[in-house]
């Protein structure tokens, strides 16, 4: 057993709040609530993405991740370790389903069939490990069928991760698990409460809190992507997803804009290990990439003059803290099934968009400060609908939630 190992908790008290991890990325959704608990209030649950198979490298971010919630002391439990002991947390945060497609734990014939394949992908890591190989097959550890955070929590509690609500994904039946949800404000509060039994409470965007502080350095970042204060720096944040993401329509016609601009991109994390000819596409064109999936987006934002965005929650993130925005319209994306009636459709109402046919006029848009005055005002009204006004202090507040979550549940019991 290794020191990292070593050092996650086995015997936990049930009787906290988890956070259920399974992205390195999510340290920046959560860092910030984290520090306004207290350390023994709560636990941080690691499914086996932070588990290297023996013999291979572990994934990007998850290294920092751990030495992170190390060094801040954070108590952290193995998700597989408590489903084999049978332990659930009193209260879970999750910020979706993760997998699993039912309520219910799998048939006795599903969990025979599932037992068979995994001790066949042992045997087949045995021999690998004997020959001297990297283990073909990684596991990670939960049921099968079943959503992952009914397995290890009782009360469950979605922590939203964006604004970009829809029906295809973050709307999706799966949210009747939850007993609770942190929204970020009024739409997707409105839009859970329509469909679901889970109260919802505001919290605004904790992980953006930094951006407000007068504290905030970015000289690391600024000498890391080399930026040059007489240019305006851009920040390309494409979605991961075939139907959505804009890299593979517009990596070409935005290249240019790199012998003007200081010109960032940062693909989404999971870009890197599932569609990896779209990162060597980018780096073929010589564009700088941001691949550290645990950043302070803050401090990277805070250099930023215009984000260039398609269909993820980071257009939400532009609207959040009023950054002036370049849409880009991926051709089918409206019927990709994350995309579909979901709330970025309404972005293009108050932010620029262009198409692959046009990318060539955004050079000339991004010069024109008479325009950019102008949207100014259409921006932060639809900021007001978005999200709730506790900038700088949402952490603070989603803190407070889930400290009091056990009375505030009570009280809309009451309530109702």
């Amino acid at each position: 057993m290794n020191n990292r190992e070593r050092k996650i908790v086995t015997t936990p008290s049930l009787d906290k709040i988890a956070f259920l991890v399974h992205e390195p990325t999510l340290w920046t959704h959560y860092s910030n609530v984290w520090s306004k608990l207290e350390p023994g209030r709560f636990a941080i649950v690691l499914t086996n993405r932070f588990r290297a198979p023996r013999g291979k490298r572990p994934e990007p971010g998850v290294m920092e991740f751990l030495a992170r919630t190390q060094a801040a002391g954070y108590e952290t439990v193995w998700a597989d370790e408590l489903i084999r002991r049978g332990a659930k947390y009193r209260h879970l945060v999750s910020n979706h389903k993760m997998r699993g497609d039912s309520t219910r734990p799998a048939s006795a014939r599903v969990q025979a069939l599932y037992a068979l394949d995994h001790s066949i992908k042992r045997g087949i890591n045995r021999v690998c490990t004997a020959l001297g190989r990297p283990e073909r097959f990684g596991f990670h550890g939960f049921a099968p069928k079943q959503y992952w955070p009914l397995q290890i929590g009782e009360i469950q509690i979605r922590f939203m991760y964006g604004a970009d609500v829809g029906e295809g994904w973050s709307l999706a039946p799966w949210n009747e698990i939850y007993d609770a949800f942190l929204c970020h404000g009024p739409n997707d509060a409105q839009q859970l409460a329509r469909r679901f039994k889970g109260r919802t409470f505001q919290m605004g965007y904790p992980r953006y809190d930094g951006y407000f502080s007068p504290a905030l350095d970015t000289s690391a970042e600024a000498r890391e992507f080399s930026i040059d204060p007489a240019r305006k720096t851009l920040l390309w944040m494409p979605t991961f997803g075939k139907g959505a993401c804009s890299i593979p329509h517009f990596a070409r016609a935005l290249a240019p804009l790199r012998e003007r601009y200081n010109f960032i991109v940062r693909p989404h994390p999971l870009s890197f290990r599932k569609s990896p000819d779209e990162i060597a596409l980018l780096r073929s064109l010589g564009f700088l990439l941001d691949d550290q999936p645990a950043r302070d987006m803050n401090k990277l934002l805070k250099l930023t003059d215009v984000m260039l965005c398609d269909y993820g929650g980071s257009a939400f993130g532009a609207v959040y803290l009023r950054k002036r925005m370049v849409l880009l319209e991926v051709p089918g994306a409206r019927d990709w099934y994350t995309v579909r009636n979901a709330s970025n459709l309404e972005l293009a109402q108050h932010y620029p968009a262009f198409g692959p046919d046009r990318a060539d006029g955004i050079a000339a848009l991004l010069e024109d400060e008479s325009y950019w005055r102008a949207q100014e005002t259409s921006a932060a009204q639809l900021a007001g609908k978005y999200f709730a006004d506790f900038r700088g202090n949402s952490a603070q507040r989603a803190a407070g939630i889930l400290s009091n979550i056990d009375a505030l549940l009570a009280e809309g019991k009451q309530q109702a």
